[in-house]
């Protein structure tokens, strides 16, 4: 009987954390790139931007890394991937439906780099907040979306500046 009651509360508790979803998406937009051609590259101060941001999430254990197709993107997001022992998960920025899916999938935290245009949209949709729309010299954010009850954002510059 004691067997039963411990196989009946595995199962209990194996169906009820399969719903558990990332408890925090950290969402930035991708560091400083070049401004010539339709996918630039990241300038030097980008690559070093990329290499802080990796540095200030090394104590957050992700669970995955997502970046859009475009090489500033994957490059801001390949610092924290390498450190974290991840793969780039691509996602298209022009369907954001996709990526929500994807994210309430995950179980530990994860990373989303994006774009200007995508970002504030991506954190509001997450957290039901809105957001202010980003610059063109908006590269130091980085936003904090805790999606436990009560959801919430936090906004932090990072500390990095380009010389």
């Amino acid at each position: 009987m004691l067997f039963r009651i411990i196989s009946l509360s595995v199962v209990w508790l194996a169906l009820h954390t399969a719903s558990v979803v990332a408890d925090t998406v950290y969402v930035v937009r991708h560091a400083e790139k070049h401004a010539e051609g339709k996918d630039p590259a990241l300038t030097a101060c980008g690559q070093a931007r990329a290499d802080a941001l990796a540095s200030s999430l090394a104590n957050v254990k992700l669970a995955a890394v997502y970046a859009t197709p475009y090489q500033r993107t994957r490059h801001t997001a390949a610092a924290v991937a390498k450190q974290q022992q991840l793969d780039i998960t691509q996602y298209d920025p022009r369907q954001p439906e996709v990526l929500l899916s994807q994210l309430k999938a995950q179980t530990l935290p994860v990373l989303v780099v994006g774009h200007s245009n995508t970002v504030p949209d991506l954190v509001a949709q997450l957290s039901g907040i809105s957001m202010a729309p980003l610059t063109e010299q908006d590269y130091d954010l980085l936003y904090q979306v805790k999606l436990t009850a009560p959801v919430s954002v936090s906004i932090s510059r990072q500390r990095f500046r380009c010389k």
